[in-house]
This record gives C-alpha cells, sequence and structure tokens, in this order.
C-alpha cells in the first residue's frame, strides 16, 4: 500500500512539472525574437550594382540578376555616421 501512495505522488509530481513547461510565456519571447530577426535581416547584390540599397527580402538583383546575399542590418541609429574614419 505504500508503494502505491509513494508511486500515486510521483507520477503527480512528474506530471505537473511537464505541464508547467508548457508556459506560453517562454513561446511568446521566442517568437518575437524570431519576428524580430526577421525583420532586421536585409539582403544586397554582391556586386553592389546598385551601390549600398538593400532589400527587406531574398531575390534576384534588377540588374544583374545575381541572387541577393543576406547582410547584417545596421541599427537605425548607426546609419548616418561611419565608424571607418
Amino acid at each position: 500500500m505504500k508503494n502505491n501512495t509513494i508511486i500515486t505522488t510521483l507520477s503527480f509530481i512528474v506530471i505537473m512539472f511537464f505541464a508547467s513547461c508548457g508556459n506560453k510565456t517562454s513561446e511568446s519571447k521566442t517568437e518575437k525574437t524570431a519576428t524580430e530577426q526577421t525583420e532586421n535581416t536585409r539582403y544586397q547584390c554582391p556586386m553592389k550594382c546598385e551601390g549600398e540599397k538593400t532589400y527587406d527580402k531574398p531575390g534576384q538583383c534588377p540588374v544583374c540578376n545575381m541572387d541577393l546575399e543576406k547582410i547584417e542590418a545596421v541599427p537605425d541609429d548607426h546609419k548616418e555616421h561611419d565608424h571607418n574614419h
């Protein structure tokens, strides 16, 4: 009888643990991070046919038809100045 009580109690604890891991807060943070990354992703022609022009979606350069390459996005507050001086 004692063993049944212990097994039942442990089963209940395990079930509660796994149920609490399905927390919606962690899912929404992951979704938001993925959305933010998608919004910051920019694409550019590797030949820079159009200078520094970038696009928000992958595709082909309208000038040379090469595939646009993913580039690291520059934050808005850094577009106005150059760190290379």
